[in-house]
């Protein structure tokens, strides 16, 4: 084929060609000069960003016809078969995915023994090398340790942490990074005027966006979207070769998803699938534009984004905790169907979830902490479903017969009755005189019904403080020796209320018109002693292929240790929080 890729025709062929890596050329462009080249090199990092090309051009410049150079000639047989990779002689090239044995490695350490046969060192390109074998590299340990001096090792891996130790010691690693997006860019202008392809700005971003910062990604890409787009490569060409879905399309919906019914929602899902819309696609698409307002809301700008004014726009309607979460939420998404066999039911369920309004945890946190000082919350502070406004329910009002008021008075029990009527009304004598013998001599317990009158008190205490009212409710509740008992099942109520203890005292006393102790308690049987402990909790079941968690390996975290918002969590859920050892 007469036809060369661009990716292929474009590879630097010096130290000055190369992109994005000015400090690793000028490194080894330094060392040649000052004539301290090592015996072994390592270059690592993500693909295509020209660990491989590196290397060639380094044993060019240690092995060119016209002497060690920082600019090989790329003209004598030498430089030549190195730049087509076809060397066989003195610079050996070779796969460390299909060479990975240890009698490949055997075999490579016993050819590096022999001299050059045409150049001045014998030069082994490794590419991916991390593929080795353990053994392997064992064996490769003594000779890149006290190399003969006309031997030189390059290795290229993409996953530097699969090397082992012993062998990252004995090279000089050298860590390229991806190509920055403004130089990415800069060189496909070059080379589209080069090669006279017309290409709109605005796909060549989209380009360099989707690469990642590889090059050589993005070289094949355009070579790819000048064969689809005979009349020039546009966004909208280059989106449909990527299987991108319009931006429009992901923003309407996006937009749906903050504000609409779930009805309208899942309307709207339906008529995509009817219009061929790949729902793993879209998912994709809405994930990364969340990203891009993410970015806009923090200030982030991309300078490749023309959108970007319009981001920060369409940002203020999102806050931070809400991206998070729908990020978070779609990536679990995508996961789910990838393993589900309807992805269609799984879709719509995770669309469901980010359409949900959710509280801030600090929010909740300070709502907690102003209805647990007294100070409750205002009416469009609290969440609806705990609302209530003074329309929905009366206030409460004790049912007694007027015509039996006088005989009810005359009882110290049944007085308490007629005040807690009268509580909100005007004083009768006969309360004025039972309050004067209350403050004088205490009476016995009072023999009023609290049962029936506890549940008209709750709604009352509802309106003002609600945590407290939800609490209230899981007590038993009891008169005996002049004394409000209540009783729980669990501890947390009972510490809830018992923090409101001075509250509820002055509400009874406004009620039942004398001052009324409030004594709390817990049954007999969930009643814990000192020497009991907490039950540890249940370790979370295991994922299809996971290993159950050892819990020997969790340790206790110290109260003093957490975060501020992790302690006024447990302030108000009582719990342990642990880590892995």
């Amino acid at each position: 084929m007469s036809y060369i890729v661009l990716a292929r025709k474009y590879r630097p062929q010096n130290f000055k060609e190369v992109v994005g890596q000015e400090a690793v050329s000028q490194t080894l462009a330094h060392a040649i000069e000052a004539n301290r080249v090592a015996h072994a090199y390592i270059f690592s990092g993500p693909r295509g960003i020209g660990k491989t090309t590196i290397a060639r051009i380094l044993a060019k410049c240690l092995n060119c016809e016209k002497g060690i150079t920082t600019a090989p000639c790329n003209k004598c047989a030498s430089c030549v078969s190195i730049s087509r990779g076809a060397s066989v002689e003195d610079v050996l090239e070779i796969d460390g995915a299909s060479n990975r044995g240890i009698d490949q490695i055997r075999d490579l350490r016993d050819s590096a023994k022999y001299t050059p046969a045409r150049s001045r060192f014998r030069i082994f390109i490794i590419d991916e090398a991390h593929q080795i074998t353990k053994d392997a590299f064992g064996a490769l340990l003594k000779i890149l340790e006290e190399p003969p001096a006309h031997v030189v090792f390059m290795m290229a891996t993409t996953e530097v942490q699969k090397v082992p130790a012993p062998i990252l010691s004995r090279c000089q690693r050298f860590s390229l990074k991806p190509i920055p997006p403004e130089k990415l860019l800069a060189h496909l202008k070059k080379i589209c005027a080069e090669e006279k392809i017309k290409a709109d700005d605005e796909a060549l971003a989209d380009i360099v966006r989707f690469v990642e910062g590889s090059l050589r990604d993005a070289l094949s890409l355009l070579d790819q979207a000048v064969v689809y787009a005979e009349e020039g490569v546009t966004s909208q060409t280059l989106r449909e070769l990527l299987g991108l879905l319009p931006k429009t399309l992901v923003r309407n919906f996006a937009r749906k998803l903050l504000n609409s019914e779930p009805g309208e929602i899942l309307q709207s899902i339906d008529q995509a699938v009817k219009d061929g819309v790949d729902l793993t696609q879209l998912g994709r698409d809405i994930q990364n534009y969340y990203h891009e307002l993410l970015l806009a809301k923090a200030g982030v700008e991309d300078p490749l984004n023309k959108d970007y004014s319009t981001l920060a726009a369409e940002a203020r309607s999102f806050d931070f905790n809400m991206l998070e979460r729908n990020i978070r939420l779609l990536s679990r998404m995508l996961e789910d169907m990838r393993r589900s066999e309807t992805p269609r039911a799984v879709f719509d369920i995770y669309t469901l979830r980010i359409a949900q309004k959710v509280l801030n945890p600090r929010e909740i946190l300070a709502r907690l902490e102003n209805l647990e000082k007294g100070g409750g919350t205002s009416p469009s502070d609290r969440p609806s479903m705990l609302r209530r406004s003074s329309g929905d329910v009366p206030p409460f009002t004790p049912s007694i017969d007027n015509s039996n008021r006088q005989n009810v008075a005359a009882s110290e029990g049944s007085v308490i009755a007629s005040e807690a009527k009268q509580s909100h009304g005007i004083a009768s004598p006969a309360r004025e005189q039972q309050r004067v013998r209350n403050d004088t001599n205490p009476a016995p317990s009072p023999s009023v019904d609290i049962a029936s009158l506890w549940p008209g008190y709750l709604e009352e205490i509802g309106r003002e403080k609600q945590v407290l009212a939800s609490a209230l409710e899981e007590a038993e509740v009891s008169l005996s020796d002049g004394r409000l008992w209540l009783t729980f099942q669990n501890s947390f109520s009972k510490d809830l209320v018992q923090r409101s203890e001075d509250y509820l005292k002055s509400f009874l006393s406004n009620h039942l018109g004398k001052p009324l102790a409030v004594q709390t308690t817990l049954k007999p049987a969930e009643r814990k002693t000192k020497a009991e402990k907490p039950a540890p909790p249940k370790a979370p079941e295991p994922r299809d292929g996971e290993d159950a968690p050892d819990p020997k390996s969790y340790q206790e975290i110290p109260p003093e240790k957490l975060g501020e918002d992790v302690q006024k969590v447990l302030k108000h859920f009582p719990g342990v929080v642990k880590k892995e050892k």
